[in-house]
């Protein structure tokens, strides 16, 4: 097909699909952020933090444990309801970490996490939507809070 012949409108339609598949292209590979590398190796793996959890709007009621390797984030104290690594993506700006993960439990549902690491402190906020059960069809999502510190070796 020889493009010179379409008219005006199509080739401009064509060209702007073309710059798309081009940008595209250009995205990484992995669907991670720029703060994740191809082999899973994240922006901050290796780190683990003790932190206090709560409901939001209301104080401290359990210890957490959130370690982050080989590009997952792992809640130790979700353990016991099932849930697995999930796995997270992390960008640094203006000397904060901003990260996102979802973990997942087969019969107590998803938790979206987002939090920001300044220092030695992380915080965060989590959404814990559990699964449906006879006893609760439609599941309210809990909004739950994380605060804590970097633990040292």
């Amino acid at each position: 097909m020889d493009r010179n012949k379409l008219p005006a409108k199509s080739r401009r339609i064509l060209g702007i699909f073309g710059l798309a598949l081009v940008l595209i292209a250009l995205l990484p590979a992995t669907g991670r952020s720029a703060g994740m590398e191809a082999h899973g190796k994240g922006l901050l793996d290796g780190k683990t933090f003790a932190v206090e959890t709560g409901n939001v709007g209301k104080g401290g009621s359990d210890k957490d444990t959130l370690v982050f390797r080989d590009g997952m984030l792992h809640s130790m104290a979700c353990d016991k309801y099932g849930f697995g690594d999930g796995a997270y993506t992390a960008t640094e700006k203006n000397g904060s970490v901003f990260f996102e993960a979802e973990t997942k439990s087969p019969s107590k549902g998803r938790i979206s996490w987002r939090g920001t690491i300044r220092g030695d402190r992380l915080e965060s906020t989590y959404t814990w939507l559990d699964s449906p059960h006879w006893y609760k069809r439609n599941p309210k999502p809990v909004e739950k809070w994380a605060r804590g510190e970097l633990k040292k070796p």
